[in-house]
């Protein structure tokens, strides 16, 4: 299997931990969630665009309704390092803006956030590039968090995927994402903030190269039975592919544009010469 696959485990806030011990069980297993008429394996509505930002190689800007993310794609383009290297470098920065969320989701500082959630974007996107074709040179990902109302890590996979894209870099595949919040009794696609918040609850993200039925990334965050994870996995991998037929409609889309966009230009300079 081409990419990284790695679990990690990222402990709950202290705060959330508290209320396990405090609340009782059958209070826990009772948590009334409103998705705002969603049925629990709809999506919110996802808009994309790509090449919104003129000074990058690539780029694409995302919304997942409140969710919005920007990513620009700077690359490949040759190392100032002296030393050698076959394949491309790799790297990837997530940021979020100081307005993007007034609540912290996890105890500890944000730039540790910041260095995780990186970390985590970077090993689901890098089996799908094709590194040996561009040696001696660097790949440089930059993610900016607008708005955070859940999701993020979903929304800025994929636009990172459209950016490199939007790029022209060489992949396998593109990498669609889908993430999930599992309380006793139910598993939430694509959650808010505010679901993504509650107490004890488990996380989980997919990143998958849907063409070559390949996962690229799987993260858990928090304890959850056997059967649950399988079940959740398996919701995660097919929303996988919904997503993925938005961005590969949007590439179209975008292709499409680009050629119509040649050809009226090709037009008006025959009109000019004659």
């Amino acid at each position: 299997m081409r990419g990284s696959f790695r679990l990690f485990y990222i402990q709950k806030k202290k705060e959330q931990q508290k209320n396990e011990q405090n609340e009782n069980k059958n209070n826990n297993n009772s948590i009334d969630i409103q998705r705002n008429n969603r049925s629990d394996e709809q999506f919110r509505q996802i808009f994309l665009k790509s090449g919104i930002v003129s000074q990058a190689s690539g780029s694409c800007y995302i919304e997942i309704e409140k969710t919005k993310v920007l990513c620009s794609v700077h690359g490949p383009r040759a190392s100032h390092k002296t030393e050698e290297f076959v394949a491309a470098k790799f790297n990837c920065e997530l940021k979020y803006t100081t307005f993007s969320s007034s609540v912290d989701k996890y105890d500890y500082t944000e730039n540790n956030k910041e260095k995780d959630q990186s970390l985590i974007i970077r090993e689901a996107l890098i089996g799908s590039v094709r590194l040996e074709k561009y040696p001696k040179t660097v790949i440089d990902i930059y993610i900016l968090v607008l708005n955070d109302d859940g999701n993020v890590m979903v929304a800025s996979i994929t636009a990172a995927s459209m950016a490199l894209a939007d790029a022209g870099v060489e992949m396998y595949d593109m990498v669609a994402s889908c993430s999930s919040v599992c309380t006793k009794d139910r598993i939430l696609l694509d959650p808010s903030y505010q679901e993504e918040s509650l107490p004890n609850t488990t996380n989980i993200l997919v990143a998958k190269m849907p063409a070559l039925n390949q996962v690229t990334q799987l993260v858990q965050s928090g304890d959850l039975s056997y059967n649950t994870v399988i079940e959740a996995v398996d919701l995660n991998i097919d929303g996988c592919d919904k997503i993925y037929s938005i961005m590969k409609q949007n590439l179209i889309d975008s292709l499409e544009k680009q050629l119509k966009d040649k050809d009226n230009n090709n037009n008006n300079n025959n009109m000019d010469i004659k």
